[in-house]
C-alpha cells in the first residue's frame, strides 16, 4: 500500500523536477568524492611530515657527529704534525695583487 502511493507520488513529479533532483544529487555525490579526497590528501600529507621530521632528526644527529669528529681532528693539527706531513713554515707572507692602474692586465707579488 505504502509503495503504491510513493510509486503514484513519483509518477506525478514533472521532468523539469526530476531532472533537478538528479542534478543535486549528482552534486552531493561530487562533493562527497571531493571531500573524501581531500581527507586522504590531509592524512598523507601529515605522514610524509612525520617522516621529514624523523629524517631531519637523523641528519642533525649524523651532522653533530661529523662536526664532533672534525673538531677532534682540528685539534690534533699542530706545527710538528705539519711538518712531517711536508709543509714548511714560511717568515714572510706573499701576496698576488693585480695592478689597476694600468689597463695591461699583470700579477706583481707583494711580499709583507
Amino acid at each position: 500500500m505504502v509503495a503504491q502511493l510513493l510509486q503514484n507520488q513519483i509518477e506525478k513529479i514533472e521532468y523539469k523536477e526530476k531532472k533537478y533532483i538528479w542534478i543535486l544529487f549528482s552534486v552531493f555525490v561530487l562533493f562527497v568524492v571531493s571531500y573524501g579526497y581531500l581527507i586522504n590528501c590531509t592524512f598523507s600529507y601529515g605522514v610524509s611530515k612525520q617522516n621529514m621530521e624523523k629524517q631531519i632528526t637523523l641528519l642533525n644527529s649524523s651532522v653533530n657527529s661529523l662536526e664532533y669528529e672534525y673538531l677532534g681532528l682540528k685539534n690534533n693539527i699542530t706545527l710538528d704534525f705539519a711538518k712531517s706531513k711536508g709543509y714548511i713554515s714560511v717568515i714572510t707572507d706573499k701576496y698576488a695583487i693585480i695592478d689597476s692602474s694600468s689597463k695591461n692586465v699583470s700579477l706583481s707579488i707583494n711580499e709583507n
